[in-house]
């Protein structure tokens, strides 16, 4: 590609010569390290391409209400979380958490406390009369009731195991609480509830065993407690009667805590293991045609996921890595070949190259990028990279590089063939439509057509494999929006673009073709006579461009521009020269020689100056070549000759621009209409036949002195070229019909 072993004739001549130290005809075999960094940069390039691909794993590309071709099987065993049965099972378990009441049990206390204080007063009276009266008028005593407690414990000590028995049992229905649900408290959902403690833990009692104040009565549960705990019917209906009473106006004491509840719930859900449906190789998992629900994506998904997890692994990370490196060095390797053979330009630059390496790169991370954030997004990568090769380079060069990306892409994603011809079919659309970009609009159409090409490559691949009407619309509207957008963000990044790439786009030579540029204004107003002669050259180069399929607008704007350095010293150029007297008639032939080849010189610095684009500051530079000022030659010849004295003859190569010769092939079109229209001047009769002599003769003068050697100009061309220019100059130097005054001042 970059050829220095082989076709860099400048790299050979910087070569170190090392045989004994000097030079000996023989080359040295060190490389050029120019193409030796051209080398380095291709492969950093294709390493970053590597990694760039191989970061982040394979995306998914599935989507609901697609369809594929065939069936989906499992590629790896794994297992998936069935939604279903685990929301079921934690509802279950969030179900079976009772509902939480906080329980203020201080009435009770109180209650537990005077009845320890009844019966201590009990035991310690023969008669009721010898109760305490505060304790009588508290409690409902009767002198039965009296004789029926003390008969049924006749002795202090069993008065007082009966009121611990009748402590205990009032002290769990403190620990348990009244749920009073008249008064609009909460429900129990269940059939128990749960208690918090006042050491914030909570204790389930089942709803039978929690007193409501609809249960005083003998067959409720604290009066049947009674009954147990005293193992004695009447005595423990006897005493459940005396507490009713004061039981009676006790109020609710249990407060639902809705928040307490739910975070018990959760924690109940969340202690739940998930249920999971288990999947072998091989198992299917989406029917063929079988449009993707929800439920079918989560459970492509959970195969992907797995699939890339098992991928993480040393080994088959090396086997990935492994298939890509010879797939992506072989795309690096076929747009060597083609630079080498196609784009000699862009080889022999190492900027280009390193420009064109980060294009790839950046192209294809914006593209995976684009792609995980927008549906089909690395159509707008691909496209804006396609688009500004054809611009920089050739329409060819760029169908190559995107045809590259799109393959990319397509590993990448893992779309398949009918995303990549989609991709490349659009893109292919777009860069054959930018043949010439003379306007804005121009890229703007160049989307459109693009976008056509998706909607309608996206529609036909799309029912080839039966998608559903309504997606395939949508993904094919919006693959035809990113083509609008590209052409959209096309136009507006040109500027930037012609100057990352150092390019000249028709826009920007139509904006130079304007005589109102400074430059030009001032050749106008120092050098008429030279303006004039560049916008004739402009003519005919223009139009003989167009006979061989060249840049008519390159050498249009060249030829205003060629010749710009002589407004330095305009009146050393015979066109400017408005008397007889010639300036160079006191001036010996090498002074009068370095005058005029200085122009070629000090146009190039009035581009430079005035940030004239490079192709032009070429044309400037190139359109004299290395032909020699045969006038001056001659001039410098003849006093040699007249002269005795002299003996040394005159170098031919003091009397020859400095070149180069022609690269391009606009260059040699401008070097011949400057020479025609030059010496067309010089005819006294511009017939036909003179013109016809004159054009060919300078054409074969130039050829046969070398001057088109280095450029890629064909003999054929250069024949157009020779047949175009007569025509021109014929049309400009064609019969006029005389008029009267003129035949009787010519009779």
């Amino acid at each position: 590609m970059f050829g220095s072993w082989k076709q860099n004739r400048w790299s050979t001549r910087k070569v170190a010569r090392r045989m004994n130290g000097r030079g000996n005809g023989h080359r040295s075999l060190v490389p050029d390290r120019a193409a030796v960094a051209k080398w380095c940069i291709c492969a950093l390039a294709a390493i970053a391409t590597i990694l760039v691909i191989d970061f982040g794993g394979i995306p998914f590309n599935y989507r609901v209400g697609q369809t594929v071709q065939r069936d989906i099987r499992a590629k790896i065993s794994f297992s998936k979380v069935n939604e279903t049965r685990t929301a079921r099972k934690r509802d279950q378990a969030a179900e079976a958490v009772p509902s939480i009441y906080t329980n203020d049990s201080r009435v009770i206390e109180q209650l537990v406390t005077a009845v320890d204080s009844l019966f201590d007063a009990i035991a310690g009276a023969e008669s009721l009369e010898q109760v305490p009266a505060a304790i009588t008028t508290e409690w409902p005593l009767t002198p039965e009731t009296f004789i029926v407690l003390r008969a049924g414990w006749p002795d202090a000590n069993a008065l007082r195991e009966a009121s611990r028995a009748i402590h205990q049992e009032l002290v769990a229905v403190e620990r348990r609480g009244i749920l009073d649900l008249e008064s609009g408290n909460h429900r129990p959902e269940g059939p128990s509830i749960g208690v918090l403690g006042p050491d914030g833990e909570t204790t389930n009692f089942e709803l039978g065993e929690v007193l409501r104040p609809s249960q005083m009565d003998v067959a409720g549960p604290l009066a049947q407690g009674l009954v147990r705990a005293l193992n004695s019917k009447e005595l423990g209906e006897l005493v459940f009667r005396i507490l009713l009473p004061r039981l009676e106006k006790l109020p609710g004491t249990l407060k639902y805590e809705p928040t307490d509840t739910e975070a018990a719930r959760q924690v109940a859900r969340e202690s739940v293991a998930d249920e999971r449906d288990a999947f072998e190789v091989g198992d299917r998992l989406v029917q063929q045609d079988q449009a993707f629900s929800d439920e079918k994506i989560a459970l492509l998904k959970a195969e992907h996921e797995a699939w890339v997890l098992s991928k993480q692994g040393q080994l088959a990370r090396l086997r990935r890595s492994g298939s890509l490196v010879p797939l992506v060095l072989g795309l690096y390797a076929l747009a060597i070949y083609y630079v080498g053979r196609f784009e000699r330009r862009l080889a022999a630059s190492l900027s280009r190259v390193a420009l064109l390496g980060a294009l790839v790169v950046v192209t294809v991370g914006l593209a995976k990028r684009l792609h995980g954030d927008l549906p089909h997004g690395e159509t707008i990568a691909i496209a804006l990279a396609a688009m500004t090769l054809a611009i920089v380079y050739s329409q060819q060069f760029a169908l190559l590089v995107s045809f590259g990306m799109g393959l990319i892409c397509a590993w990448m994603f893992g779309t398949g063939v009918n995303d990549f011809v989609v991709l490349t079919g659009g893109t292919a659309a777009a860069v054959l439509a930018l043949n010439r970009v003379r306007s804005r609009t121009k890229l703007i159409s160049v989307g459109a057509t693009a976008a056509v090409t998706y909607f309608v490559l996206t529609w036909a691949t799309g029912l080839l494999a039966a998608q559903q009407i309504q997606m395939l619309l949508w993904d094919a509207l919006l693959r035809a929006l990113w083509g609008i957008m590209a052409g959209f963000l096309m136009g507006g990044s040109l500027p930037f673009m012609e100057k990352l790439f150092g390019i000249v786009t028709d826009i920007n030579l139509l904006e130079l073709s304007d005589v109102s540029h400074p430059l030009l204004l001032d050749l106008m107003r120092k050098a008429p006579g030279t303006y004039n002669h560049s916008v004739t050259v402009a003519t005919l180069a223009e139009a003989a461009a167009e006979q061989i399929g060249a840049n008519s607008l390159v050498c249009r704007v060249g030829s205003y521009f060629h010749d710009v350095g002589k407004m330095l010293k305009p009146h050393y150029f015979i066109e400017n020269q408005s008397n007889s007297v010639n300036r160079h008639e006191t001036l010996n032939p090498a002074m009068s020689t370095l005058i005029i080849i200085g122009h070629v010189k000090d146009g190039a610095n009035l581009a430079h100056e005035h940030s004239l684009p490079q192709t032009i500051i070429d044309l400037i530079e190139q359109h004299h070549g290395t032909t020699l000022v045969e006038y001056f030659y001659q001039e410098a010849a003849r006093e040699v000759l007249e002269d005795t004295e002299k003996e040394a003859d005159v170098e031919e190569s003091a009397f020859r621009y400095p070149g180069p010769k022609p690269q391009s092939r606009e260059a040699c079109i401008l070097m011949l209409a400057d020479a025609v229209e030059s010496a067309s001047r010089t005819l006294s009769e511009p017939t036909p036949g003179r013109i016809e002599g004159l054009v060919h003769e300078l054409t074969l003068k130039r050829l046969l002195d070398g001057q088109f050697d280095e450029c890629s100009i064909t003999l054929q061309e250069i024949s157009l070229i020779k047949e175009s220019l007569i025509k021109s100059v014929n049309a400009i130097y064609h019969g006029r019909v005389k008029y009267p005054e003129q035949r009787a001042a010519t009779a």
